[in-house]
């Protein structure tokens, strides 16, 4: 019985060694390591850009552009013309063109988030007009990076007016009680490939744009908004302000059975630049500063709420959202009709800016 057992367990290990062996993967030298994607629209399907390198350690990138009735059908065609076999592990983003947006990012997205071999939680951004004009960028000569088109996602850390969003970030919106997905709008121009917009979704389908200001007051009510400068002006002459530590809430409450919210935003701030030939500001200018620079926050605010809110009707706040939580039983009632009733709800935009005091005037 031993020796047959002892027989048994060689024959098995060998079994295991040759399947092994004969795994049939490929090396990464014959593999088009992806870096970043684009996707349009085409008569019967979709055009594809993607950039890629030959190896991980390869800083030089490559520019493909392929076709196929889906998006997994183009890339795979890619091996047509490289005779490597696609791997999306080193990819850093996806964009897609404003053509897939019209007709519905649901037509060409749902392989980023179901093929096996794709990364979900990658940057994802909009184009302003084709996504092919962003993957095939060149700056100073050379195709813009894809390390340092992703890069952009992280501007809104600085400048306060971008945000970023990843493929999961997107679909968990369109999927969520009572909120609608966001994304970051790229344009190409002659300075570069910038941020210049937030586009704003209904369902899969884009509806609109903030602009960089309404993007703010969107992060600030969002309790979203890290950094950035905000110019005031009035009888202290024009101040340059760098905002930072702002918080930002919403609070549901019901009044007379009608929904009602109030966004609250503090943030704090430091006088970075002052001119009009002051050199120093008094307690009065400290205040009317501070009085100027809340009603800047909350004007970008509202203004972001009457126009993706009550004009076009995408809860990109998340309001009902929020409601869903806070009253269940209002949501069962009446949550089915949410788009039409965002515009009877009651929005209240409450600001406050603490300015951080120099010394005063000797």
């Amino acid at each position: 019985m031993k020796a047959a057992k002892k027989a048994l367990c060689l024959f098995l290990a060998g079994c295991m060694c040759l399947s092994l062996a004969g795994c049939g993967y490929r090396e990464l030298y014959q593999r088009l390591l992806i870096h970043g994607i684009g996707v349009d629209t085409a008569p019967d399907g979709f055009i594809v850009t993607v950039r890629s390198s030959m190896s991980p350690q390869d800083e030089g990138e490559e520019f493909f552009r392929c076709q196929g009735r889906s998006v997994l059908e183009a890339l795979t065609n890619l091996s047509l013309s490289t005779g490597r076999e696609p791997f999306y592990s080193h990819n850093y983003l996806v964009v897609f063109g404003s053509g897939c947006a019209r007709q519905g990012l649901d037509s060409c997205l749902d392989f980023f988030v179901r093929y096996y071999n794709t990364r979900p939680a990658v940057q994802m951004f909009l184009a302003e007009g084709a996504a092919e004009e962003i993957l095939s960028y060149e700056k100073d000569g050379k195709l813009l990076k894809m390390s340092e088109l992703q890069q952009l996602s992280d501007s809104g850390q600085t400048t306060g007016k971008a945000l970023g969003a990843e493929i999961l970030d997107f679909v968990n919106g369109v999927k969520r009680e009572g909120s609608s997905p966001v994304l970051p709008v790229l344009r190409a121009g002659d300075a570069g490939v910038e941020v210049a917009a937030t586009a704003y979704f209904d369902g899969y389908k884009s509806k609109g744009m903030l602009s960089l200001e309404q993007t703010r007051g969107y992060l600030a009510a969002k309790g979203r908004l890290e950094k950035g400068e905000a110019v005031v002006s009035g009888g202290f002459g024009a101040v340059t302000l760098s905002l930072s530590k702002a918080r930002g809430k919403i609070t549901p409450a019901l009044e007379g059975g009608r929904p009602a919210f109030t966004i609250t935003v503090e943030a704090q701030a430091d006088v970075s630049a002052v001119s009009g030939g002051r050199s120093r500001l008094d307690a009065a200018a400290y205040r009317e500063i501070e009085g100027q620079a809340a009603q800047l926050i909350e004007s970008e605010v509202l203004s972001a709420l009457e126009q993706a809110v009550l004009k076009d009707r995408c809860d990109i706040f998340g309001f009902g959202n929020l409601l869903y939580r806070w009253s269940p039983a209002y949501w069962r009632s009446q949550g089915q009709d949410w788009p039409q009733g965002m515009a009877a709800c009651r929005y209240q935009v409450k600001a406050s800016v603490q300015v951080t005091r120099l010394a005063p005037d000797a």
